[in-house]
């Protein structure tokens, strides 16, 4: 193994990243690990945030507070302190609002205050701004640039969705810039076309039947809320998609990281190698792998202690042989994903955790869980 293709640990990580954005198929401990990265990472001195977009109960409770919202919260010290925690940096998590940041991008990008209103309290924009095309997983990316941009954190880490859905997080940023610079776009919002009711005249037959019908079926106010939402947003499309540029450019930037959470079982891998392939073919920058919950051989003797009956000697063994088993089969399935990934040539992270005997549910539980991430070796 060459230098270049040295496995590298989270320590050596956060050296040279910015951004970590956590990935992973559902049930495999990837927002548990997300908090635990990150209050480890506070505690050794990177002022860092936590941000996710399922803004689950039990993450809130875990990190000592009592619900995360779209305003950055910091978790308090005294409760990191009844954790047995001294950070060295603030803590903070956040959720990801994508309607809030929608309205955030109107006001931003809106000639003057007016028009931004306008948009804001048009009843067609409130109903679908959180249903157009790339939307939410656009205004997701938007608010993590937000972030990184505005705000002075030395880390930010990113809880994202199931890894099948993490891929529109990916796609969100080309589909609303896109979206945003077709021809067909830029022609449907010409002001000309939505003056009123005998503006009609001016759309060829094809379309004039389409307005007719919803016309027809939501009456002329719906083709007025539509024509008002329209005319306003027209002029914003400039800012929107030089924004969405940016954003893509973030994805790539050298200071962002993708890990990707597995476990050894062949579901998981599989989402972790259709992710990885598609890291791979949008060129962006994978920082590494964390397989979580791998099986090991319990500490203890391998022969039955003296003076057992022979049946609990038997039963002694038997379990002996069943963890064995099932840690010899976590590692062939970790080695041969490995072998079929062909990432030992990059310089990344490979960490391999335990199989916890607690559920981790608390700060002193997602400390405990981060000092084992950030530890030498594989476990």
């Amino acid at each position: 193994m060459t230098p270049e293709s040295k496995k590298i640990g989270l320590q050596g990580l956060l050296e040279k990243k910015k951004v970590l954005i956590c990935c992973g198929s559902g049930g495999v401990g990837k927002t548990t690990t997300s908090a635990a990265l990150a209050l480890y990472a506070s505690s050794i001195g990177y002022k860092t945030i936590v941000l996710t977009i399922d803004p689950a109960k039990r993450l809130a409770n875990s990190l000592g507070i009592q619900k995360i919202d779209y305003q950055e919260k910091e978790i308090p010290k005294s409760e990191l302190k009844k954790a047995g925690v001294e950070p060295k940096a603030p803590l903070f998590a956040m959720m990801l609002d994508t309607k809030r940041t929608f309205d955030d991008l109107i006001v931003k990008y809106a000639p003057d205050e007016a028009k931004a209103e306008a948009i804001l309290q048009n009843k067609l924009y409130q109903h679908l701004s959180n249903m157009i095309a790339g939307s939410q997983e656009y205004m997701a990316m938007e608010k993590l640039y937000e972030v990184v941009q505005d705000r002075d954190y030395d880390l930010v880490v990113l809880d994202t969705p199931p890894s099948r859905h993490a891929l529109d997080f990916l796609d969100a940023p080309n589909k609303m810039s896109a979206m945003l610079g077709d021809s067909v776009m830029k022609w449907f919002l010409k002001p000309s076309l939505f003056v009123g009711k005998n503006s009609l005249q001016l759309l060829d037959r094809s379309v004039k039947r389409v307005f007719k019908a919803f016309d027809k079926i939501a009456g002329f106010e719906f083709l007025q809320d539509l024509s008002q939402m329209l005319v306003s947003v027209s002029g914003l499309l400039e800012g929107f998609q030089e924004r969405a540029q940016k954003v893509e450019l973030l994805l790539h930037d050298k200071d962002t990281g993708f890990l990707l959470v597995a476990a050894p079982e062949s579901i998981p891998l599989r989402e972790a190698e259709y992710f990885y392939r598609k890291i791979q073919e949008n060129a962006l920058p994978f920082s590494g792998f964390i397989f979580n919950r791998v099986q090991g051989v319990p500490k203890g003797p391998a022969t039955p202690p003296t003076g057992l009956k022979a049946r609990t000697q038997s039963e002694y063994q038997e379990m002996v042989y069943l963890f064995k088993t099932l840690a010899h089969n976590d590692e062939v399935e970790i080695a041969n994903f490995q072998e079929r990934m062909e990432f030992s040539k990059n310089g990344i992270v490979f960490k391999i955790m335990p199989q916890l005997d607690h559920d981790v549910h608390d700060l002193a539980g997602l400390y405990e869980l981060g000092g084992k991430l950030f530890s030498e070796g594989p476990k």
